[in-house]
């Protein structure tokens, strides 16, 4: 009774173990058959869908684009109907001008298409749009480039070169017009080199990306062109750090050169102090008989002095508001100029990366596709910022603009 008792139990205790292990296997087996599901899913991944995928990782790009257009499109109208129509006519005025028409159209035109660009990261089909999109993001950049220079040679020869012949207005228009017709000749091989480039993706899919055409990847073309665009930048930056050094030196000059004759005056009108005081009582007499003597009244004598002195007074608040002018106009000068150079460079490089490696600088992935996309169009800040630097360095510009809100609210 005790052996079959014992035979039982051990006969329980292996089919335990039997089933316990068969049940691992089958749960194993399960696992397996699951995963090589999973990975033949994503082996049929289509094209479009993994377009999608990235898509869902390039919206914080997006959304940035979205935010500066939101800012800059009411920035650059209001900086255009400011400067139009409550501004005196200038070479200043002409340029910001020329350069809030500019900043419109990049945010009208060159960030949508940005934005429609990026989803359809790998079915951008559109050669010609492709092409022409690309071409005006090359061309406003430049224009921007050059009517800045412009701008700051005018600062440049009203700081340093005062009394020799300033630009006038109408050359400021020809200087814009020349600006344009430079960025269009160098913007033109854009036209050719740009189209669509076949991107190898995973799972043996291949992706059409907006990029250097296949046919001039692997020619010289377009690494001359971005060392040409390279070099128009550096020389910019540096044409733009020597104007501006040069101004800030004649201007620290100026200040230097202006307290030192305070100084001399306030010294001399001292000296003249003590030794009237010296004099006053053996002068008293001579003025009474001078005045006894004299036939014109003492208030005709007095008032050409007081006219002089007036006309002195008034000419000294004009040069001093003029100087203040000369600082404030330079400034805004001196910051769009700043503006630029920060907003391009990081475009600038990755371009140039770009071109040197023939394809993606880096392997797209989550965190690539959401941060790459926004450092690559920094150039867009230039578009929206200068409306900011008018409002915070222009006092002028900021009265127009409170009134004018303050009218619409009433």
């Amino acid at each position: 009774m005790d052996i079959t008792n014992k035979m039982s139990t051990i006969y329980d205790e292996n089919l335990t173990t039997v089933s316990s292990v068969c049940g691992s296997n089958f749960s194993t087996i399960s696992r397996v058959e699951s995963t090589t599901t999973q990975n033949h899913a994503i082996l049929n991944l289509t094209l479009e869908e993994l377009n999608q995928i990235e898509v869902q990782r390039r919206l914080p790009p997006m959304v940035y684009l979205a935010t500066l257009i939101l800012f800059g499109v009411p920035g650059n109208l209001t900086v255009l109907f400011v400067y139009l129509f409550k501004f005196e006519s200038s070479t200043h005025r002409t340029f910001i001008v020329a350069l809030a028409i500019i900043d419109l159209v990049g945010c009208v035109v060159c960030m949508p298409f940005e934005i429609i660009e990026m989803n359809f990261q790998y079915t951008f089909y559109a050669v010609g749009a492709c092409k022409f999109f690309r071409f005006n993001n090359t061309f406003i950049a430049l224009t921007s480039i050059f009517v800045i220079i412009g701008l700051s040679v005018d600062r440049y020869r009203r700081v340093c070169k005062p009394l020799k012949t300033q630009m006038t207005v109408f050359t400021a228009k020809i200087a814009c017009g020349i600006a344009v017709l430079l960025a269009i000749l160098l913007s033109w091989p854009i036209l050719f080199l740009l189209g669509t480039r076949h991107v190898k993706l995973p799972y043996n899919v291949t992706g059409y990306d907006c990029s250097t055409d296949d046919k001039y990847r692997s020619t010289i073309y377009p690494m001359v062109h971005n060392a040409v665009l390279f070099l128009i930048f550096v020389f910019a930056i540096v044409l733009l750090m020597v104007i501006y050094i040069l101004i800030a030196r004649k201007i620290f000059k100026h200040i230097k050169f202006r307290s030192t004759f305070k100084a001399s005056i306030s010294s001399s009108i001292s000296t003249r102090k003590t030794s009237s005081t010296k004099l006053s009582s053996q002068k008293q007499e001579a003025v009474v008989l001078v005045n006894v003597n004299n036939t014109t009244s003492p208030s005709q004598k007095v008032k050409p002095s007081n006219d002089s002195n007036m006309n002195r007074s008034k000419q000294r608040n004009e040069t001093n508001s003029e100087d203040k002018s000369k600082k404030k106009i330079t400034k805004i000068a001196f910051a769009i100029c700043m503006a630029f150079i920060l907003s391009y460079l990081p475009h600038l490089v990755i371009t140039i990366w770009t071109a040197v490696k023939g394809g993606f600088i880096a392997k797209p992935g989550p965190v690539v596709s959401a941060v790459l996309p926004i450092v690559t169009r920094s150039i867009f800040i230039n578009n929206i910022i200068n409306p900011f630097i008018y409002s915070f360095l222009d006092r002028k510009f900021r009265r127009i603009l409170l009134k004018s809100i303050c009218k619409t609210h009433r």
